[in-house]
């Protein structure tokens, strides 16, 4: 097939199906329709928001991104991929965007640009994702034999549509590559609430779907896989309330044993290992000696920090007066629930000032603090110097390194 005859087909599933598609030849893109495609990874310029296909061209593939987006790969002859969306699976609101910024996945500068940008984006059911692949695949995988969905079952005399369509999305399903997203933040969620018990639960799901083939050989790519998990549980952990320091510290120790280990069987039950590591220093930050209510508190504060928080909400979250409510915060605490917030907020603002490059009046403000002088002047109170300094020496002991 050349060139002429594949952007033909490619303006046909683009106008039949309203995704925007591209010919990357040689990872160059040399065709697409449009002429820009609009994605995460154009919008924040991070390469890696693009999904990386593994060696396949006997079928479609549906990878999604950390940025909810999924796209269709389809590997062709000489070299040429194909590769069309990005479309979504449900809609992305605004205030969805939080939860992956404060997880390092999306930068500050994008929230506003990134928010219009999915208002925008095609959502796709699995049915219309399913048969949007299968068009694909169709056009430009003639040589195969496809089922002829019109046949009549012989036992029963009905369409066998919807049993096809079940055993083959059951397939393709299975070639979504990554993590559902969705699971991830969950498991987010129960390591920053300090739940071992959920967290393992959680990963006994995770591990029932397929692993991400992430390297050539199946220790490497197991390796990078765990390397990936134990990042994001170091940053659930900080959000959970556990010094940056101390979460790194840990992490650091697990990918030493993660490199060091030789062989698959050596990192069997390793991510149960981590899990509980981070899960225990979580309890520990937070102590055991609050009252549910309180500890309610927390986990609501600790969800929301880069959001608007007033007592009323977190009263009303939790079931309580809130009166009642701050009173008891004080008490158990020794602290007032407006100091905590203000804290916590500062506590994980300091790893982006220490590990980005994002101007410190971003931080501030998707943080929710009204201004930057307000925001280095608590800075400089919980954490002993202004962001500028807490920065400039971060850069100073890496280049030291």
């Amino acid at each position: 097939m050349n060139t002429e005859t594949r952007i033909h087909l490619l303006r046909m599933f683009h106008y039949a199906t309203g995704i925007p598609v591209e010919m990357l030849v040689r990872n160059a893109v040399a065709y697409s329709l449009p002429e820009i495609v609009p994605c995460a990874a154009r919008i924040t310029d991070d390469a890696s928001l693009f999904p990386v296909p593994y060696p396949n061209d006997k079928a479609v593939q549906y990878l999604s991104t950390p940025a909810f987006e999924t796209f269709f790969l389809l590997a062709v002859q000489d070299g040429v991929l194909l590769r069309a969306g990005p479309v979504l699976q449900k809609p992305v609101l605004p205030d969805q965007l939080a939860p992956q910024i404060r997880a390092g996945l999306l930068p500050f500068r994008c929230k506003a640009e990134l928010a219009d940008y999915f208002a925008s984006c095609p959502v796709l059911d699995d049915r219309h994702l399913f048969y949007s692949g299968k068009l694909l695949e169709t056009l430009f995988l003639s040589d195969q034999s496809l089922p002829d969905l019109t046949e009549v079952e012989p036992d029963t005399g009905t369409p066998i549509d919807d049993s096809y369509y079940s055993q083959t999305m059951d397939y393709r399903t299975r070639q979504f590559q990554h993590v559902p997203y969705a699971i991830e933040l969950e498991i987010c969620r129960m390591i920053a609430n300090g739940d071992t018990i959920s967290s393992k639960h959680i990963l006994g799901d995770i591990n029932r779907l397929p692993r991400a083939k992430l390297a050539n050989t199946p220790v490497r790519s197991l390796k990078n896989s765990l390397i990936c998990s134990c990042t994001f549980m170091a940053r659930a952990a900080i959000s959970g309330g556990v010094k940056p320091d101390e979460a790194f510290t840990l992490s650091d120790a697990f990918i030493q044993r993660i490199e060091a280990a030789p062989t698959t069987n050596h990192l069997a039950d390793f991510e149960a290992e981590m899990i509980e590591s981070f899960t225990t220093r979580v309890q520990t930050a937070r102590g055991s000696r609050h009252s549910a209510a309180v500890n309610q508190a927390m986990e609501y504060i600790d969800a929301h920090l880069s959001e608007p928080i007033s007592i009323s909400d977190i009263a009303s979250a939790v079931y309580h007066n809130a009166n009642y409510l701050s009173g008891l915060f004080k008490r158990e605490t020794g602290e007032t629930i407006h100091n905590y917030i203000v804290r916590r907020r500062i506590e994980e603002a300091e790893y982006f000032v220490r590990h980005s490059s994002d101007p410190i009046a971003e931080i501030a403000a998707f943080y929710q603090f009204c201004s930057q002088s307000h925001f280095v002047q608590c800075f400089r109170k919980i954490v002993g110097q202004t962001p500028g300094a807490c920065r400039s020496q971060h850069l100073r002991a890496r280049i030291e390194k």
